[in-house]
């Protein structure tokens, strides 16, 4: 697959850097140009499939360098990046015939998914697509996992799709932790179907869902006669997950004595129907789940300690969608392509200001509140890009919030993006600088290098203070 090629045009050698470093974590091939007179020359002797540059820019400024584009014939979509005092010229910007342009302080996978909308309209985006599935399914094949419906490229993502990796193999217990919409029976359903049962049942019990007295023969059954409306013989689910996976969600919710049932039946492999005499052998695995911390809940006394090592052989962690907001272009994209097939409608993607407010949101309901949020955009847009106003009015206006709460105290620097991007990065790699750098397209030197410019800043700023 040909790389895609971007021009950057910018006046502020930090910002070159920053952009530069942003658009090779896309494996593009990146140019940069110091002032618009300079984009004209590189463009007479290269083709590029997008330019990014700044609006403001001594001699021939962004919108200069836009007309200047257009007159020559060239079919290259721009991007305009500007502070937001320039607005008015933004949207000046549009009117003329820019692709988009974004505002700083801008969030580095805003820039990323913008050129990848813009790589979309020059037929290039198809070729990012085919080459990511095809590097996932060469993933896929090699770890022999099968992924279909889990989205997500970060670092965190990655730490829990190489402990399913591990965990599918063996027949450990495992307990999910998560938040409520963070995709915890999608980790259940991958670890079954990875696993030498993934031919035998996956059955999911929702702890939450049944009434406490009617758990224990939901749980295992129960004879006919056992209580007034037992008019019939009725198998449990442990039963019917027998050679199989038992799912249990929401395991915290569970009362004392039917833990203590639990255990018995996990310990011996074996049960009783309700008003049953007769034990009852079962092979089963426990995948468990909970937005609890069940550790906390056995210090408190409302989780028994002994059930909780024999579910918590592999604890596994799903990181809430606001400490994985670069998932969230390739979650929109594909909910998009979801909803679109569901609707029959051909939306290709969301404005660049959707895609900062939707970054800016801390997404309190998860997953699950960002794939409501753009059905509900597919089925509403009237063209073919979601806009702002296609979304809910709960999103509006707690998206107005961050972008004012954001903007209302002092703009962001460039360095102080810069700043944010690489402690993130570094955040997500658990400290790891040379597995940050490399995500970041960076030497490990220059890294280091950055990190003794940020602590020599803030010790500059404690002094001053």
């Amino acid at each position: 697959m040909s790389v895609s090629k971007i021009l950057i045009v910018d006046d502020d050698p930090t910002q070159l850097e920053l952009c530069r470093e942003i658009f090779q974590l896309m494996k593009a091939e990146v140019a940069c140009a110091s002032s618009g007179e300079e984009a004209i020359e590189r463009l007479k002797e290269e083709r590029f499939d997008v330019i990014v540059s700044d609006l403001v820019m001594p001699g021939m400024n962004g919108i200069d360098l836009l007309m200047a584009v257009q007159q020559r014939g060239l079919n290259i979509p721009v991007i305009i990046i500007t502070g937001y005092a320039d607005m008015e010229n933004a949207e000046e910007c549009l009117h003329l015939g820019s692709f988009d342009y974004i505002a700083k302080p801008y969030d580095p996978y805003l820039l990323q998914a913008t050129v990848r909308r813009a790589l979309y309209k020059q037929g290039r985006d198809r070729e990012w697509r085919l080459e990511h599935q095809r590097k996932f399914r060469k993933e896929a094949v090699k770890t022999r996992l099968k992924f279909p419906h889990i989205i997500g490229q970060s670092a965190k993502m990655q730490e829990v799709f190489a402990k399913v990796s591990k965990v599918a193999e063996s027949n450990a217990n495992v307990c999910i932790y998560g938040e409520s919409g963070t995709g915890k029976e999608l980790i259940a359903r991958a670890i079954h179907y990875n696993s030498a049962r993934k031919d035998r049942p996956l059955v999911t019990l929702d702890c939450t869902a049944i009434p406490e007295g009617l758990m224990e023969s939901e749980m295992f059954g129960h004879v006919k006669g056992a209580f007034t409306s037992a008019a019939t013989e009725r198998e449990g689910v442990f039963q019917l997950a027998d050679t199989g996976t038992l799912f249990l969600d929401e395991i915290g919710e569970l009362s004392l004595p039917l833990q203590a049932k639990l255990l018995r039946v996990i310990q011996c492999r074996e049960f009783r129907k309700v008003g049953g005499t007769k034990p009852i052998k079962v092979d089963v695995r426990i995948i468990a789940a909970t937005n609890k911390d069940l550790y906390k809940a056995v210090q408190e006394g409302t989780f028994r300690e002994d059930l909780f090592y024999r579910i918590e052989v592999i604890p596994i962690t799903i990181p809430p969608l606001r400490e994985r907001k670069e998932d969230i272009p390739l979650l929109v994209d594909f909910f998009i392509e979801k909803f679109n097939r569901q609707n029959k409608k051909a939306i290709k993607g969301v404005s660049s200001r959707t895609l900062t407010l939707l970054l800016r949101y801390d997404w309190p309901g998860n997953v699950r509140e960002l794939e409501n949020c753009i059905e509900r955009a597919v089925v509403m847009a009237d063209s073919d890009i979601i806009d702002v106003e296609d979304l809910s009015t709960l999103i509006k206006n707690a998206g107005a919030k961050c972008v004012t709460e954001t903007n209302g105290s002092s703009h962001l620097s460039l360095k102080q993006v810069e700043k944010e991007h690489i402690l993130r990065v570094l955040n997500e790699v658990n400290g790891n600088k040379t597995q940050a750098a490399k995500l970041l397209g960076i030497s490990l030197r220059g890294l280091q290098y950055k990190l003794k410019a940020f602590e020599a800043e803030s010790a500059l700023h404690d002094q001053a203070s």
